[in-house]
């Protein structure tokens, strides 16, 4: 291995460090705030528009990168292809993560209810799994544009499956109990 990747990959394993570390102080800020600010009533409304126009770019944007994944894996498209989307998304689903924690701290969750707090496992989980997606944004990289899904290595397709698996139920998890949380409130 040359001392060129192998800076690379320790300054991505930093890069991704201080990623972990910036969606948990994130996700505590938002929490710590959304448990001691009692909003206005004028300001409720915004925070719950942000709130839901975040939902849907960054669950858009999740779902666009693992369809594209899905094609590539069924042979419909190529890694070229895929790379050319999550540079196109990646930022849209980051900036949708970036509005909930926002918006979600004038929302004042229920941290009493345990749907509430699974929801905001939820929101912690596919966030952070955005991060660790990097380095499999970054192993996939290095491999030719033209390459099939079906000659990458057994742990290369099943780190790729998971992820997708692990962002679709995260997002859609956090969605299902907001919606169940709202229409009981």
């Amino acid at each position: 291995m040359s001392a060129t990747l192998t800076e690379s990959r320790r300054a991505a394993r930093h890069r991704r460090a201080l990623g972990y570390w910036a969606v948990l102080l994130s996700l505590t800020l938002s929490l710590w705030v959304g448990a001691q600010v009692v909003p206005h009533d004028w300001v409720h409304r915004p925070a719950l528009f942000v709130h839901l126009a975040s939902v849907i770019v960054g669950l858009g944007s999740a779902v666009l990168l693992e369809m594209s994944g899905l094609l590539w894996m069924l042979r419909r498209t190529q890694l070229e292809d895929l790379r050319r989307v999550e540079r196109t998304v990646s930022a849209m689903a980051w900036l949708g993560i970036a509005g909930l924690f926002f918006s979600g701290a004038f929302l004042q969750p229920d941290l009493t209810n345990p749907l509430t707090d699974l929801k905001m496992l939820a929101v912690l989980v596919a966030a952070m799994n955005g991060v660790a997606m990097t380095r499999l944004t970054d192993e996939l990289a290095r491999l030719p544009g033209r390459v099939r899904f079906s000659m990458l290595p057994a742990r290369l397709r099943l780190w790729c499956v998971w992820s997708a698996i692990v962002s679709q139920v995260g997002w859609w998890t956090a969605v299902l109990i907001g919606m169940l949380n709202t229409a009981s409130g």
